[in-house]
């Protein structure tokens, strides 16, 4: 299965990857292609704007009509008197206007020549009166932009600046204009396709996030059944094995005539079926807690006596030696007994099993605010940090191979933690490598 599921998430991790570097592509490419569009209608509405200005500034005005091939110069109304000196006389000069049939393709050209006409006669550059025809000739190209406008002889490239050669100026001079917020205008103006592409991106990075750590969740818990099925199998193993020798003696050794032999036997065999029995009950509980299905039993306890009690049990050990702390004004409050059992039965036969020589242990119930805190610390091995986030997970055990020198199914502390949420409490765990483990159980007032 695990060969399978990387499998998967590998052939996962390239599509995501392609579908994320496309959409980057996409968009980048769209946002490239919108920039130059705009640039080029920005160029060219400039460049009507300044030869719109120049017309308004001309005396006259060429009419330019395309439905024939004539060109009309008109000249103004004012009459001016043209006079050529000579010696002792002055002889006046004679205009003769003729009308010339011109080409219709030329008539750009002749356009051109007769604005040249009146070059001389422009004034400089007036950049007030430029802005609101620039202005206005965005707006019809539906361009709404702020620009700044100045004078510069020199044409220095830079971002979101465009400089206009005024041709029919005397002076030799550019027009800069400097677009603000244009990377935002193009962003606004393509708020829509970016958005989808972006949503892409983010679902698809998300989903193969979700995917990840879905993936990552089945392999550990695939490891995890692997190593509860080995663990099961080894402990179920030794009872059977017990079981039948002690049948075969009765059977096939006549050890059933024999009244010592055959209670031994007998008794061996009740202890045996007895702590089947009970592993079976320790798993059926904890899916009985965790479905909820029955609510805790709430009854007046007197705490001292039912932590001494559970202390007793863990005293024939010669191995454990365990210190008691009561910091409680009063110890008699209402919760489940069986639960405070439990939790804290767990919890120092964990200390005592996985201790590799003698534990010293201390059980500390002190309170706090709205409630009551059991604090039980041992100095035993320790558990690596790496896997503190997972020791509460059903069937979880620290790895030591397929095989654990300590036997167990991995539920006494997932069930420790089903135990203390039935009566609205926490637990919390710190541990360190070869210095010991502490964990801290918090219970509300009842």
């Amino acid at each position: 299965m695990n060969k399978k599921l990387k499998k998967v998430f590998l052939i996962a991790s390239i599509t995501v990857c392609c579908i994320f570097i496309f959409q980057l592509y996409w968009t980048f490419n769209s946002y490239k292609i919108a920039e130059k569009n705009l640039n080029n209608t920005i160029d060219n509405t400039l460049k009507k704007s300044i030869e719109l200005y120049q017309l308004k500034q001309l005396d006259s005005i060429p009419v330019i009509r395309d439905d024939d091939q004539r060109i009309y110069y008109a000249i103004k109304k004012q009459s001016v008197d043209l006079k050529k000196k000579k010696k002792n006389t002055e002889q006046p000069y004679r205009m003769i206007i003729n009308r010339i049939e011109i080409p219709k393709q030329q008539l750009p050209m002749i356009k051109k020549m007769l604005l040249q006409l009146k070059a001389s006669t422009l004034k400089s550059m007036d950049l007030k009166e430029l802005a609101p025809i620039i202005k206005q000739e965005l707006a019809r190209n539906n361009i709404d932009i702020d620009f700044n406008l100045s004078l510069s002889h020199d044409k220095i490239p830079l971002k979101n600046v465009f400089y206009l050669p005024v041709q029919l100026s005397k002076d030799n001079i550019l027009i800069k204009v400097q677009m603000n917020n244009f990377d935002m205008y193009i962003i606004k103006q393509n708020i829509v396709s970016l958005s989808v592409s972006l949503i892409l991106i983010l679902l698809s990075v998300g989903s193969y996030y979700f995917m990840a750590l879905t993936i990552k969740r089945q392999l550990k818990l695939d490891d995890i059944k692997n190593d509860f099925i080995n663990n099961m199998t080894h402990e179920l193993r030794t009872p059977i094995s017990i079981l039948k020798s002690s049948n075969e003696a009765l059977l096939n050794f006549n050890a059933i005539h024999d009244t010592d032999k055959a209670k031994r036997y007998l008794t061996l065999n009740n202890d045996i079926l007895n702590k089947l029995d009970h592993n079976v009950d320790r798993i059926l509980d904890i899916a009985q807690y965790n479905d909820r299905l029955d609510p805790p039993k709430l009854v007046k306890v007197q705490l001292n006596d039912l932590i001494i009690s559970i202390i007793n049990r863990f005293t024939i050990n010669e191995n454990a030696n365990i210190r008691y702390i009561n910091q409680l004004e009063e110890n008699e409050l209402y919760t489940d007994p069986y639960v405070i059992d439990t939790v804290l039965s767990n919890l120092l036969d964990n200390a005592v099993k996985y201790a590799d020589n003698r534990v010293d242990i201390l059980l500390k119930v002190s309170p706090i605010k709205n409630g009551i805190q059991f604090h039980v610390e041992d100095n035993g091995k320790g558990i690596d940090s790496a896997y503190l986030p997972y020791i509460f997970d059903k069937f979880f055990r620290v790895p030591s191979g397929n095989l654990h020198d300590v036997k167990g199914y991995g539920l006494g502390l997932s069930f420790v933690k089903t135990l203390v949420n039935t009566l609205n409490g926490e637990i919390t765990v710190k541990s360190k490598i070869n210095s010991g483990t502490t964990f801290i159980i918090k219970f509300p007032s009842i």
